[in-house]
């Protein structure tokens, strides 16, 4: 296994100062016809507006998390800050590391100002999963009727297809969220077979697996009920529909009604109940030097203190979790049972519970508010939504320090250190 951590420690302590995530649409819902850069500029003004910042140019740099990206929104940060209507002085970039790009995206703010490269920066997860579009290989081009067409047909044919382009395609189309030459393969797209082969390999049943999944829609629904996540959701006004506010996957089910649903893909114990739904959203984190935040009058939510990024067979990637933890704690000095609060993305029940089980996490511990198969997994956003979460949890209702971590498709993981604000 490899790793990527801070080799040295940081100079500077780095503090989130405000947060603002969308509620997350069900893949096609609410949310299907704004573009991740249009998500992300509003996330974008609203974390700035709670962060209290009045001096825009002080922002460094904002850089964006995007999984599935398209030549649609070139550099998705930079499209949104144009959205948004930010100084053009800011500077943006995307990085895209599956599952894990947005936190990777806080990564990078939060390297540059623990460096003292930087003093305030903006990190953004996002993911619109209803509208990647649909892709033709560029390879059959070359061959067949397109071949044909675009070099052996007469003169005449070709020459209107030279001035008029684009080249003609003809084929089948492949959704933008992956090839279907890649549907079987675990090792890159197939992440329901690797959840069997962690629940094979960890030992977690298919009822505990639909336990686990009907704990977690509980979750999310009492903390909707309740208004805990009103501190995480900036509401959106979408034309002909009204004020988008609630997140939209989570619903009333049971252990019962989860264990009549079939397996899926010839696993054997992964259901669409129990696996993590698709979603559209966007997650923004403000931070900034402490130094910056006195300056400025800032109030911190949070520290953030470390993070650590593993890599594993990909086969098993749903494991990654254990090692990224395990070399962030050790890292720091800290041991499981001195976590208090835990965010672990729930790409698949048998997913996350291995990693409880493997790392001997209390499950009173985790995701108290849902998590990925309740709240859905939007691929770039859930990076940045957990950190927040954890930083407000521990806003709310105390603790010493809390864990965000995910597994990551092609075998990868990361996680981060967050504790409560001390001067």
């Amino acid at each position: 296994m490899s790793s990527q951590t801070n080799k040295a420690p940081p100079t500077r302590k780095v503090v989130l100062v405000a947060t603002s995530r969308t509620a997350i649409g069900k893949m096609g819902g609410a949310l299907h016809r704004h573009s991740p850069a249009q998500l992300g500029a509003h996330v974008l003004k609203a974390a700035i507006r709670k962060a209290g910042l009045e001096n825009l140019s002080q922002i460094d740099e904002i850089v964006f998390g995007h999984a599935v990206q398209s030549y649609y929104e070139p550099n998705t940060a930079r499209i949104a800050l144009q959205i948004a209507g930010l100084p053009e002085s800011i500077n943006c970039f995307t990085v895209h590391q599956q599952c894990a790009s947005g936190m990777n995206s806080a990564f990078q703010v939060w390297s540059n100002i623990s460096s003292g490269r930087t003093d305030l920066g903006i990190a953004v997860g996002v993911e619109s999963m209803s509208s990647p579009p649909l892709i033709i290989n560029g390879a059959k081009r070359y061959s067949g009727l397109n071949k044909w067409l675009t070099q052996q047909s007469p003169k005449a044919l070709r020459k209107l297809f030279k001035v008029f382009g684009p080249l003609p395609f003809f084929g089948l189309a492949d959704s933008g969220l992956g090839p279907s030459y890649l549907a079987r393969d675990p090792a890159k797209l197939n992440m329901m077979k690797t959840a069997q082969i962690v629940g094979n390999l960890v030992d977690i049943s298919r009822e505990e697996a639909d336990r686990f999944a009907a704990r977690s829609h509980a979750n999310a629904l009492e903390a909707i009920a309740s208004g805990r996540l009103d501190y995480e959701i900036t509401p959106m006004v979408i034309p002909g529909l009204g004020v988008f506010k609630t997140d939209e996957h989570p619903r009333v089910t049971d252990l019962k009604s989860l264990g009549k649903l079939a397996t899926l893909a010839g696993t054997g114990l992964i259901t669409a109940g129990n696996a993590s739904g698709m979603g559209d959203g966007a997650c923004a984190l403000v931070m900034c030097s402490e130094e910056l935040a006195l300056a400025l009058g800032l109030e911190p939510l949070a520290e953030i203190a470390d993070f650590c990024f593993t890599g594993r067979d990909a086969v098993s990637m749903g494991l990654g979790p254990v090692e990224a933890v395990r070399q962030l704690l050790a890292a720091n000095g800290l041991t499981a049972d001195q976590i208090d609060y835990w965010e672990l993305n729930e790409a698949f029940s048998h997913q996350v519970l291995a990693v409880i089980k493997c790392l001997g996490i209390d499950l009173n511990k985790v995701n108290k508010n849902g998590g990925g198969i309740s709240l859905s997994h939007p691929l770039g956003m859930t990076g940045a939504r957990i950190i927040g979460a954890a930083a407000w949890e521990l806003a709310l209702h105390g603790g010493n320090l809390a864990v965000a971590s995910l597994c990551v498709g092609g075998g990868m993981a990361g996680a981060v250190l967050i504790k409560p604000y001390q001067k």
